[in-house]
């Protein structure tokens, strides 16, 4: 920690700032922020964050900076914030380092919190399959008596986020009120508003899978409308805007504002996470150009089915057919929305149907505009739907 402070004190002595002017700027006292720099104590996890913001331009350094200091760190309460801040930002190496040391730590609050966010890692990593994380999720909650009301309730939004990647969006009104209640009296105000936003956001893409879209733009609005001096709640922000892009997809102006807003968020991130969610943004947006057939020069598709959208909106049916045919045999089944878009290729009304069955079996009642409003244009105008949504 030495060599680390060390450098905090040439940086501030080089921009030629005061150690008290900082200290005003993090909210602690002179005297008490003196102490930190000389290693009599230590600076807290999110006071560390602003320091280091105030300091560096660099996000390479910044990153650098932050890592190194939860790798040093005393406080075991610093290596539990690192960890839900490295998993709010998308930053894996920092939740990666934290959760070593918290499982290498004494502190049973600390190692309960690494046994919990070992799980938030492998998932972010996409090292378990979705049946594979609900399972060992159960596992675990079964296999250690938690002790720790964070705990207990990462392990509940775990469960939501398996649902969510099983495709699972049984609405859960009760179950999400009473989580919400017990996220409202945590001690910290960091874990409330970061755990009470999670929530919301899997309700919001819950709701919106089922067609109550206001109530789904009203969470999605309430996120974005939360306090964020320090940006942690950036990713889920974006997750916001791109539930409201989505909802918006007959409206094309307004449905492009928010996935552009989300774009523009998603340049100021580095980390693997924000990459993974930059595409699927410009997917989105891609897909709604194409409907519409607006501002087609310039898509960037990264999924085969908005290929074959591509292909049939541009009359090259067969085209459309025989690359989703081969995604077929290649991956042994097809989508409900690319199963939508071969009935299209083909021109396949019994297709256009088993589509809308699977959403609706999946629970993403949502997802299944495409293909019935296929179905009626088809059954007003007795040809296949060609793409002009409005």
């Amino acid at each position: 920690m030495k060599y680390w402070l060390f450098k905090v004190v040439d940086q501030i002595d080089f921009q030629k700032k005061s150690q008290e002017s900082i200290s005003k700027e993090l909210g602690i006292s002179g005297p008490a922020f003196s102490k930190n720099l000389s290693g009599k104590s230590e600076l807290n996890f999110l006071n560390v964050v602003k320091l280091v913001e105030l300091l560096y331009e660099d996000p390479l350094e910044k990153n650098y900076m932050i890592h190194e200091f939860c790798k040093k760190t005393k406080s075991k309460k610093n290596l539990r914030i690192a960890m839900e801040y490295g998993n709010a930002l998308g930053d894996l190496e920092l939740l990666r380092i934290a959760i070593q040391r918290g499982f290498e730590s004494n502190n049973s609050k600390t190692y309960e919190w690494a046994y919990i966010y070992e799980l938030v890692w492998l998932r972010a990593k996409k090292f378990f399959t979705a049946e594979k994380l609900l399972t060992e999720t159960e596992n675990r909650k079964k296999s250690k008596v938690l002790k720790n009301e964070e705990t207990k309730i990462m392990f509940d939004i775990l469960t939501l986020y398996s649902m969510y990647d099983c495709r699972d969006f049984k609405l859960l009104d009760g179950y999400i009120q009473t989580l919400q209640e017990k996220i409202s009296e945590l001690p910290s105000q960091f874990i409330k508003d970061i755990y009470s936003s999670r929530v919301k956001e899997w309700y919001a893409y819950a709701l919106l899978m089922d067609e109550q879209i206001e109530k789904s733009r009203e969470l999605c609005h309430s996120i974005l409308n939360v306090n964020d001096e320090l940006g942690y709640l950036r990713l889920l922000k974006i997750s916001a805007l791109g539930y409201l892009g989505e909802s918006y997809v007959e409206n094309y102006e307004q449905s492009l504002w928010y996935l552009n807003k989300g774009i523009e968020m998603l340049d100021q991130l580095s980390y693997e996470k924000a990459e993974n969610r930059k595409k699927e943004f410009l997917n989105m947006r891609s897909y709604i150009r194409i409907i519409h057939q607006k501002d087609m020069y310039d898509l960037q598709i990264f999924d085969v089915g908005e290929k074959a959208l591509l292909y049939i909106v541009t009359g090259e049916k067969e085209k459309a057919a025989t690359i989703l045919r081969k995604y077929e045999k290649e991956n042994g089944s097809l989508s409900p929305m690319k199963l939508c878009y071969l009935g299209m290729a083909l021109e396949d009304r019994k297709l256009l149907e088993k589509s809308i069955e699977l959403f609706y079996s999946q629970g993403c009642k949502f997802y299944s505009y495409l293909p019935r409003k296929i179905l009626v244009d088809i059954n007003k105008n007795s040809i296949i739907y060609k793409g002009d949504a409005k």
